[in-house]
């Protein structure tokens, strides 16, 4: 197929954008695809690699089509490899639906609601699928630390803050004390001012599984294991921390593997079942938790997503391939009748 690799976008986790990017563009050619690799600036333009000419687009019958200068560029199918907010959250899916571009992953509402931690927190609880107790901070909504602070004296220090829709760890603090709760509040304000304030899990050991499905079926990975090189798993810890390892697969009992299977394919099947991601849980002695879903998982050369399938023995070439005809199989629903 001829695929459009779009990375780059305008979150604060375009740089690990371009890394993921590398990786899949590199697996697709070897798989015998045709790739080419564009980057969305962060003004918004998109742009070839390589190049300074921005594109413009045509819609319209297959193959579709952009331009760069005098030179066309056809193609088949979008691989969106955009980490966090204008890629993983639905808007670039929404883009590609609307003119009319298979798309490979999650589909515009699934990829909103994981990106959003808060609303998935909910429809996960609905769903019975254990969760982290947390506090939801909308700074839109007129709400303030002051008037939350029974809610967050109720789940007790330690605390995580997090900017409710982005990933990569990027914003996110650990604090002990009232003061430096508000500090790691100041720190994810600068990514989004919806944040989750959640209880921290005692001795949390975090659990990954990778699924993929096509809407009738949903499958999923042995579970790996994440062992951070420092307290917990931040951003330093998982790009910049040679002492942090992932153990694959996880050492887990037969029965706790299939828990957190079937628990993360129940996640997934929240999403609508298509595409591919990672659920992420958190557990010890007390339970599994639900931590949340990463829709556009990274796809760098240190990436749990491709290392789960790879240990349950799927190669690159077998899951690109799944995650492209999946796509372009899809029934295009909604459409005006003539």
């Amino acid at each position: 197929m001829r695929v459009l690799v779009l990375s780059g976008g305008r979150s604060a986790e375009r740089e690990i954008s371009r890394l993921s990017a590398k990786w899949v563009s590199g697996e697709l050619e070897a798989a015998g695809h045709s790739v080419t690799d564009v980057i969305i600036e962060q003004d918004g333009s998109w742009v070839p690699a390589g190049s300074s000419r921005k594109l413009s687009f045509e819609t319209g019958p297959v193959p579709w089509k952009l331009f760069s200068g005098e030179d066309t560029i056809p193609f088949d199918v979008v691989f969106p490899v955009l980490h966090g907010s204008y890629g993983e959250d639905g808007t670039v899916q929404g883009l590609c639906a609307t003119a009319g571009w298979p798309c490979a992953g999650v589909p515009v509402m699934g990829s909103s609601v994981a990106m959003e931690k808060h609303t998935l927190k909910k429809l996960a609880a609905q769903a019975s699928i254990p969760v982290v107790p947390w506090v939801f901070l909308d700074e839109n909504r007129s709400t303030s630390l002051e008037s939350l602070e029974e809610e967050i004296a109720s789940l007790g220090f330690p605390l995580f803050v997090k900017p409710s829709r982005l990933g990569s760890s990027v914003g996110i603090g650990k604090a002990d004390t009232a003061e430096e709760l508000k500090e790691a509040i100041q720190t994810a304000k600068k990514y989004d001012y919806m944040i989750l304030i959640e209880k921290a899990v005692d001795s949390p050991r975090e659990i990954e599984v990778s699924v993929i499905g096509n809407g009738f079926q949903i499958f999923s990975s042995v579970p790996g294991e994440v062992l951070p090189g420092r307290d917990w798993y931040d951003y330093t810890a998982k790009y910049q921390c040679d002492d942090s390892k992932l153990d694959i697969p996880a050492g887990l009992s037969a029965s706790q593997t299939e828990d957190i299977r079937m628990m993360a394919e129940s996640a997934f099947r929240l999403l609508g079942g298509r595409g591919f991601a990672r659920v992420d849980f958190l557990m010890n002695s007390e339970g599994i938790w639900l931590n949340e879903i990463n829709t556009i998982p990274g796809f760098t050369t240190i990436s749990m997503f491709p290392k789960l399938w790879a240990a349950s023995g799927m190669n690159s070439e077998k899951l690109l391939n799944f995650i492209l005809d999946e796509a372009v199989s899809r029934v295009e629903h909604g459409l005006c009748q003539e």
